[in-house]
């Protein structure tokens, strides 16, 4: 008997089928969505696919787009107007969006560049988020991304992030 089977069975029966193929469905349908970066020009758009939401946002590609051992990192600035920094794992980042389901903004790029070196990229995009695709920006910021080229699709390993502070607007060179 097939694992799924069993698993059907140990939930009283057959009667949990139809509940338990959507899900399979849905599962695939996710996966398929995203698409691996196999080229290094195309991940902020995937990126966006993938984090933006909260009605497309897709935590299963998201986690397909890092390393298993990537580090998400923060710089918030404090009340005292101390930075600090927030790292995460790639479930941890993934967590909070799943916590905060209710929660929406939507994002654009302003300006993305990409730098390249054999099997290592650079990545670095300036956004706005507004709470709505057509509310006002409620603020800006800056995401560096380092990829790797595993010889089959790129993956972040490090992303750095920091919304633009009051009195400190992003350098022209990263608006469009």
């Amino acid at each position: 008997m097939s694992l799924f089977r069993k698993a059907i069975k140990a939930q009283a029966g057959w009667r949990f089928l139809p509940l338990a193929w959507a899900f399979i469905i849905c599962s695939v349908i996710q996966a398929q969505e995203c698409k691996p970066v196999r080229d290094v020009h195309e991940f902020v758009q995937i990126w966006n696919d993938a984090v933006i939401g909260p009605d497309n946002r897709s935590h299963a590609c998201t986690l397909s787009l890092l390393t298993p051992d990537a580090k998400i990192t923060g710089v918030i600035l404090g009340k005292d107007g101390k930075s600090t920094r927030s790292v995460e794992s790639p479930e941890e980042f993934v967590g909070w969006y799943q916590k905060h389901a209710a929660e929406t903004f939507w994002e654009r790029t302003l300006h993305s560049s990409v730098e390249v070196y054999e099997n290592v990229a650079r990545v670095t995009r300036t956004y706005e988020v507004r709470a709505s695709a057509t509310s006002p920006v409620t603020s800006t910021g800056i995401e560096d991304f380092q990829l790797i080229f595993d010889g089959h699709e790129w993956k972040a390993f490090s992303l750095l992030w920091q919304d633009a502070t009051p009195g400190k607007p992003l350098p022209a060179r990263y608006l469009p």
